[in-house]
């Protein structure tokens, strides 16, 4: 007999989800949640991933019902997870439907409480106990294996890591991730929860936070999920030029201002959202991503859904061809410093991946070629005008040693400094 009864939760109601997880917390210690899902397509998927024992579902849900979903999964999965089926009213057909599918109990919403609760789930362990030998052998030990992939593939895609356009899509295949669409936006997620909150506490408050923030989420648009770190998360939306992005950022963002509001009332955890701006390529995702977090650090309470479009200007080429100009003119006017990579994108609210990204992109050169070009400039108007030695240049350039700005003025003039002045003069 099973010790402890995994349990995934399908329906399209956030407090459905939550009620559910209270009652299992406080009143069914041998049973733990594995997963929610908010429509029947991604319960089905989640059936092959997590491998429940049990599966309460929602009989009216979005993409798939609950009755699709229970036939399906006997199909797919065989006997085993049972079924049980919840409805907000009363309907014997669908009750006899449910039935026929071999769900273990059917309850009325409305009707729902431990007692109740408690009979459904004691069918569905008699059945569970009596169908276990049917589950291959060492199926166990790959739950959840799927997920984890998936999250350590969509990581790679928001980092840039994936370079190769035939591996990405072999991989993204295997995961059975589809990114066939032609529009993604990424919005990067912060919780902030008090500094003397355990580790436990914290991982408790994360889990129910990101979930819940998803099951809104996923609501108001189809999107990836990724899990970052104990504080952040990442949403990858994507959809087809048919869609107007205006639209679809506006949907997104009324998703986002009612997860604010559902996690603040629910946990007492502030959310922060950083959105960047649309992408044709699924292979730029990671340029929308490191747009998020750029935008991220820009919210507060008074304002915490921040736009990249709005920080660097409503038109996204002239806002992005205003950025970098403002960083060329950064760099202009700092020569003397030494102009380190990160030391400038941090000026710019920026990551310095992003940076190095959206400058070669835009510039035409890279930010280190451009930095140097420029010292190199000005060091040839110091040597000719100032009556300065080459060592006391490179000191004034931020250069580590008079040979590391020799070789790098050779790089740039094809001469060293000495062979250069000596043919200006």
């Amino acid at each position: 007999m099973t010790s402890e009864y995994r349990v995934l939760i399908a329906d399209d109601e956030p407090l459905v989800q939550i009620g559910l997880k209270s009652i299992f917390d406080r009143d069914f210690p041998g049973f733990r949640i594995v997963g929610t899902a908010s429509n029947g397509v991604e319960a089905f998927d989640l059936i092959g991933e997590l491998k429940p024992d049990i599966v309460i579902t929602d009989i009216k849900m979005p993409r798939m019902s609950g009755l699709e979903l229970t036939a399906r999964s006997r199909k797919e999965y065989g006997r085993i997870p049972v079924f049980i089926i919840l409805t907000a009213y009363e309907d014997f057909e669908m009750a006899r439907q449910a039935i026929s599918n071999e769900a273990a109990d059917y309850l009325v919403k409305i009707e729902l409480s431990s007692e109740t609760l408690k009979h459904a789930l004691d069918n569905a362990v008699t059945r569970v106990n009596k169908h276990s030998a049917d589950r291959p052998e060492g199926q166990a030990d790959k739950t959840g294996s799927l997920n984890d992939f998936r999250q350590k593939f969509a990581i790679k895609l928001l980092n840039n890591i994936i370079c190769d356009r035939d591996t990405f899509y072999s991989q993204a295949e295997e995961m059975r991730m589809d990114f066939s669409y032609n529009r993604y936006i990424v919005i990067y997620a912060g919780m902030n929860t008090p500094d003397n909150v355990n580790e436990e506490k914290q991982l408790k408050l994360y889990s129910s936070t990101f979930t819940m923030t998803k099951d809104i989420l996923l609501k108001y648009s189809p999107c990836h999920c990724v899990a970052n770190d104990m504080r952040h998360f990442t949403f990858i939306f994507y959809f087809n030029e048919s869609e107007a992005i205006a639209d679809k950022m506006q949907q997104i963002c009324d998703g986002v201002e009612n997860a604010i509001e559902m996690i603040d009332n629910y946990f007492n955890v502030h959310l922060y959202f950083g959105i960047g701006t649309a992408v044709s390529d699924p292979l730029d995702i990671h340029t929308s991503f490191e747009e998020a977090r750029a935008a991220i650090e820009k919210a507060n309470d008074a304002t915490p859904i921040r736009l990249f479009s709005h920080i660097v200007g409503a038109n996204r080429r002239s806002g992005k061809d205003k950025l970098i100009s403002s960083i060329q003119q950064y760099i202009d006017e700092n020569l003397d410093d030494k102009l380190q990579l990160t030391d400038v994108a941090e000026v710019f609210g920026l990551s310095g991946a992003y940076l190095s990204t959206i400058f070669k992109k835009n510039a035409d050169i890279g930010f280190s070629e451009y930095v140097y070009t420029k010292k190199i400039e000005k060091a040839k108007e110091m040597l000719l005008n100032d009556d300065m030695k080459i060592y006391e240049v490179a000191d004034a350039l931020s250069f580590e040693s008079a040979y590391y700005f020799s070789k790098v003025f050779k790089k740039v003039e094809g001469l060293s400094p000495r062979e250069w002045l000596n043919s200006k003069l």
